[in-house]
């Protein structure tokens, strides 16, 4: 039987299914678009078509290096073990020679891999350091990297806000590179510290100079058998003052005594005997923090990190500009991070410097003229013109990536938000009488405030000389501060006091309210005996130090509450036995000599107490077992270990931590956890959580069977970040919770395995995911 068929109606059917099909398309990409900061489909093509006609007005640069192959091979093995690992870990000499050329000008010098994370070694872009004998583009010393790897064209834009406020920048630019004849593409290059950094500053001759990182004394401990005595220890305190080009230095007077001078400088600011007001340029210090803030570069304030040079003219130090990291959003900015006790904040570079209300106050008024749109508008304007130039090299590779200043208008936003505090202070009154009264004032900010008057009635007294409240110190209770103010108070109905931010053009109202009574009873402790190996160790008071540079421990050692183990900079401990802390672990170094926290065979430490630790390397089998205790990682590597911790009911926190080949980081158990800007590669499962509570901002997760096993109730929140290359993301049970907010998924097969059969807590587990990216994702949510 033939079917007549009604051409005309197919077509138009197929046509309506070929034209509904692309309008599904164009509003899928057109939604993905936007979670890359485009503003649809329109604004993709638009930018890659701009992008593409800019770049045929690029005029890059070329680099070209030349190495042997003996050398290349080197330098691929050493790739490779950092692949292996996760991570890359300098160890030893790694430089080999190298020639290199650049518009016609060629030299020679020496040249190794950079960079931690593995994303510097990937694909044919790896990031290089490099020495120069004869020097390119007035550089001696310089870095190459993917432009990526600091953001692409907003590491240029730091250097020229720097350059926009006369506060000395480094040369930073893309250039085209190519290794043994083979392109490989745009780079980003930066400059080391030199005279031709300040000639190009138009600053005088002087010395750039930095915090020596490297304890001297550190070598000879390991020499040495014999019990020596030391002063307490402390990171930022028992540094000295380096200076960069040291054989320049030597071999001319003015320099040697420009270091000197700054060098007498800094140690008179550091034990308190000069302010920061009379040994920094004030103005150009408060520029530079202000523009941190601006791109979010606060990475960079540590104080093993800033550079500095000492001004023969003006005979004060000024900062030099250097990684902003940017951009990054401004969630605090620099000068409220006040994080420890009040006893702690004259002995740590950052808070001794905004201690000076000369200086502090300098800051917040270039601040508030700089996180201004009127500011951003004027500076864009400025530097259009070269901003397109460098983005057109840029855009020779990466035509789709948008770039513009919409990140650093949300700074100015957030910053102006974050300077409009909600309450600056509880205000109590005391006692009183006629003509005074006794207030009770207590911070609850991180800003310093100044009580500029009284107003009663709506009539305002204003002070002549304002009354001082320091900032409230981070991880403290409340701190009480007794001020007495003179006048009529013989009724104390709708008293308001008026408070500014010290250089602030805002003033806050805080009304008085009466003195709460209460009462607080402290108790003490008992305090475990000491017990520790005296030939390993020495103690000074209630701190315990290791005596030898590499120090194995086959006993068990007690450390008491009240008592502080250090461990310095360069040093390495072997846990063969248990290391019992009821008191401080306290373990700080610095980049290109880390402490070193090994455990093998039964090697354990038993944490009751604290653990503190930055730039420190830990790796072997299980290392940590913490009950009520509270640990604490800035910068540390974790690496080639079985279990990292096994906890129950502590407080945790790791910050800018890497970890590679990690078969389980964490048994969490009842504990409340942050993990912030972290990364972490190979292994089993990252998290076993029981009854935890598990935050993890900026992270990355790679290479895992699974993400995490939730049990009890357990509830983990990610923030924007991402996971590539896990089984199975999160296996829960027992009315646990993940929830994803931003971030990517990429090439995971399992989502989200809920399994409650035969649970014993109220309620079901579940997920929220509100992921900007996912990418091969096989199985979104599998019932077990």
């Amino acid at each position: 039987m033939k079917i007549k068929v009604n051409k005309k109606r197919f077509f138009v059917t197929i046509l309506l299914i070929l034209l509904l099909g692309v309008a599904v398309g164009l509003f899928t990409i057109d939604r993905m678009s936007k979670t890359y900061k485009y503003n649809g489909v329109s604004d993709v093509l638009s930018t890659y078509f701009s992008n593409k006609k800019l770049a045929k007005t690029a005029q890059p640069l070329r680099l070209d290096i030349q190495m042997s192959s003996k050398d290349f091979d080197f330098i691929k093995k050493k790739r490779q073990i950092a692949l292996d690992r996760g991570l890359q870990i300098n160890e030893g000499d790694n430089y080999v020679n190298c020639k290199l050329a650049m518009g016609g000008h060629e030299t020679e010098g020496v040249i190794r891999l950079k960079g931690h994370m593995t994303d510097h070694l990937e694909g044919n872009k790896w990031s290089y350091r490099i020495k120069t004998k004869g020097g390119q583009m007035g550089m001696y010393r310089f870095t190459i990297q993917h432009p990526g790897t600091r953001g692409y064209i907003y590491e240029w834009v730091y250097h020229e806000l720097l350059k926009n406020e006369g506060v000395i920048h480094l040369l930073y630019d893309f250039v085209d590179v190519s290794l043994n004849n083979q392109n490989l593409g745009i780079y980003a290059v930066e400059e080391h510290f030199g005279q031709h950094v300040l000639e190009r500053n138009n600053r005088p001759k002087g010395m750039i100079v930095r915090w020596n990182p490297n304890l001297y004394w550190e070598r000879r401990i390991a020499m040495s058998h014999k019990k020596y005595v030391d002063e307490q220890y402390a990171d930022y305190t028992s540094s000295f003052v380096e200076p960069y080009d040291k054989g320049v230095m030597k071999s001319d007077p003015e320099l040697l005594d420009n270091y000197m001078e700054i060098s007498r400088l800094l140690n008179l600011f550091r034990n308190g005997s000069k302010t920061t007001s009379e040994v920094f340029d004030v103005d150009k210090m408060a520029k530079f923090h202000a523009i941190i803030d601006l791109v979010g570069g606060h990475h960079s304030l540590d104080w093993s990190d800033v550079k500095l040079y000492y001004n023969s003219e003006t005979k004060k130090i000024e900062p030099v500009g250097y990684e902003s990291f940017s951009i990054r959003k401004t969630e605090r900015i620099a000068g409220q991070q006040i994080y420890r006790t009040y006893d702690d904040l004259h002995y740590e570079y950052h808070n001794q410097l905004f201690a000076d209300p000369i200086f502090f106050e300098s800051y917040i008024q270039n601040l508030e003229r700089i996180a201004s749109e009127e500011y951003m508008n004027a500076f864009i304007s400025k530097i259009q013109n070269e901003f397109n130039e460098k983005l057109a090299i840029l855009s020779l590779e990466w035509p789709y990536r948008k770039f513009d200043f919409e990140a650093y208008f949300e700074n100015v936003r957030l910053i102006n938000k974050n300077l409009q505090l909600p309450k600056p202070f509880h205000a109590f009154i005391q006692s009183h009488d006629k003509d005074s009264i006794v207030l009770s004032l207590a911070p609850v900010s991180d800003y310093p405030l100044k009580i500029v008057g009284i107003k009663k009635k709506n009539k305002t007294t204003t002070l002549n000389v304002g009354f001082i409240l320091p900032p409230k110190a981070r991880q403290t209770v409340l701190k009480y501060s007794e001020v007495t103010f003179y006048g009529d108070f013989s009724k104390l109905k709708d008293i308001v006091l008026l408070a500014t931010i010290p250089g602030s053009s805002s003033v806050f109202e805080v009304a008085l309210a009466k003195y709460p009574k209460y009462k607080r009873r402290l108790t003490k402790n008992g305090v475990a005996e000491l017990k520790i190996d005296t030939a390993v160790a020495f103690v000074s008071g209630k701190e315990v130090f290791f005596k030898s540079e590499k120090t194995i421990m086959n006993t068990e050692t007690i450390i008491p509450s009240g008592y502080t183990l250090h461990v310095k900079p360069g040093q390495e401990v072997v846990l063969k036995e248990k290391l019992i802390i009821k008191g401080k672990l306290s373990s700080h170094g610095f980049e290109g000599n880390q402490c070193v926290i090994k455990s093998n065979d039964n090697g354990l430490m038993l944490l009751e107490g604290s653990l503190s630790s930055s730039q420190t390397s830990f790796s072997g089998n299980n290392l940590i077992a913490s009950n009520q205790a509270k640990i604490d990682l800035y910068e540390c590597v974790l690496y080639d270990i079985d279990t990292f911790i096994s906890d129950h009911q502590s407080k945790i926190d790791l910050n800018h931590c890497i970890g590679g080949s990690i078969n389980t980081l964490a048994n969490f158990d009842e504990s409340d956890v942050d993990i912030v800007n972290s990364n972490f590669k190979k292994g089993h499962v990252l998290f076993v959580n029981n009854a935890s509570n598990v935050k993890v901002i900026n992270c990355n997760v790679s290479e895992y069977n699974k993400a995490g096993i939730l049990d009890y109730q357990s509830q983990i929140s990610f923030w924007s970040s991402s996971f590539k290359q896990i089984d199975t993301l999160f296996v829960m049970t027992n009315s646990s919770s993940v929830s994803l907010f931003g971030g990517e998924i990429n090439t995971v097969d399992v989502g989200f395995v809920i399994n409650e059969n035969n649970t014993n807590m109220p309620g079901k587990s579940g997920f929220n995911n509100n992921t900007k990216r996912i990418v091969n994702l096989r199985t979104l949510k599998a019932n077990g």
